[in-house]
């Protein structure tokens, strides 16, 4: 399994090169865990321990049959480490709508005391098993403490992918007092993301005509290219938002204008079809003389909407992957003002690769750059107005940096 693992990271690794680790004495140095491993848990950490050597987004090595999942990915909630007992705890931080969590009545700044029963605390994360009843221990609003019962369902199962719970409200909208529309975006399901790019129109087309425009997109750890819509939303010009390449980035074949262009995310999955048929057509043509085809990224060219100009975009630390190249598409065009937390600087293509006695291997295939040639991965994207996360405000019931994100565009 080791040297299958290594065989695919020399084939198939955005950066065979791997300039910035000493990749032989990482596998030395973790050969003899891996192989003399007393049981699949001890194998499976001592891999995995060996892929952080790698240092880079979107790695990862399970077992399909694995039921069990993170807080993000079963419960549709993240936490952070804060100390409100003045000792370190995880507080849930994003309670998405329509999830788990939500459902039974956990909400931001909400403290994880235990899971049936069992106590966490940081640095150890709790996982959550798909189709079950789960007992959460929680400190709530005046650091009551209460039990959460949360039923985890069984979500569709998909071959290579680790189970994952979406919540039954993918986007969710409001008319604020100000004329403000606001529209929050969990995730972005689905390679293409028909559903999604319909589901934020919709939204769009029901906050009316707001004269300004919050989206918030705190908490949504990314997906995939539906993320587009949200883009086209920011402007109604076609512009370029950046590319995206397997392998390394650097040279570009992409610099004479060989690129396929991705512009538009058709309303019905029909029309994906020709679509895919003409990446694949160019594609493969390119492939056979050794060259390489950047995809380039462009907005749809959507209507003029009333509050162009006027766009707050809220984001923090679990702000991630595709939306981080929306974030900075935004700021690169000056399209809106960003506020909130940092972003994780993780922005790579990923792919799964199947081993044998059902494992797979998840590593970074294709590397992103902006339209202005920036990488992003590594390099956490700094909000224009800076506002933290506070448990004890959350706890109450309060959302500062919503609260910060209205005087922002209030002021617009």
């Amino acid at each position: 399994m080791l040297d299958k693992v290594t065989g695919i990271i020399g084939k198939h690794f955005y950066n065979t090169q791997l300039a910035w680790v000493h990749w032989p004495g990482a596998i030395a140095k973790h050969r003899e865990r891996i192989v003399n491993a007393g049981s699949d848990e001890q194998f499976e950490v001592a891999m995995l321990a060996l892929l952080a050597e790698l240092q880079r987004s979107h790695v990862g090595f399970f077992h399909e049959s694995l039921s069990r999942s993170s807080s993000k990915m079963a419960l549709c909630a993240t936490y952070l480490v804060s100390k409100p007992l003045r000792e370190e705890r995880w507080t849930f931080q994003d309670v998405h709508a329509g999830g788990p969590a939500a459902l039974a009545g956990i909400r931001p700044g909400d403290v994880l005391l235990a899971v049936d029963g069992r106590p966490f605390r940081p640095p150890e994360h709790p996982l959550f098993a798909v189709k079950s009843n789960a007992k959460i221990t929680v400190l709530a609003k005046g650091l009551r403490e209460e039990i959460k019962d949360v039923v985890i369902p069984a979500p569709k199962r998909i071959r290579g992918q680790l189970p994952q719970v979406v919540p039954t409200s993918l986007v969710s909208y409001k008319r604020l007092p100000g004329d403000i529309g606001y529209v929050r975006i969990a995730m972005y399901p689905g390679q293409i993301g028909v559903e999604i790019a319909n589901e934020i129109s919709l939204a769009i087309q029901n906050v009316g005509q707001a004269s300004r425009l919050i989206l918030d997109l705190r908490g949504n750890t990314g997906g995939g290219i539906g993320v587009l819509r949200a883009m086209s939303l920011l402007t109604p010009s076609r512009l370029q938002v950046g590319r995206y390449a397997g392998g390394g980035m650097t040279p570009v074949n992409g610099a004479k204008g060989y690129h396929f262009v991705f512009d538009r995310i058709p309303s019905q999955k029909l029309g994906l079809i020709p679509l895919a048929l003409k990446a694949q057509a160019m594609m493969s043509l390119r492939k056979a003389v050794g060259l390489n085809t950047p995809i380039l990224i462009a907005t749809e060219g959507l209507d003029a909407m009333p509050f162009h100009g006027r766009i707050v975009i809220l984001v923090n630390r679990h702000t991630a992957s595709a939306n981080e190249m929306l974030v900075a598409f935004a700021r690169e065009h000056q399209l809106a003002t960003i506020v909130g937390e940092a972003t994780p600087g993780r922005v790579l293509g990923g792919n799964k690769f199947a081993l044998f006695s059902g494992y797979w291997l998840v590593l970074p295939v294709g590397s992103y750059q902006t339209a202005e040639g920036d990488g992003i991965e590594g390099l956490p994207i700094e909000p224009d107005v800076l506002v933290p996360f506070e448990p004890e405000q959350a706890r109450a019931g309060l959302d500062t940096q919503l609260d910060r994100a209205i005087e922002v565009v209030s002021a617009m």
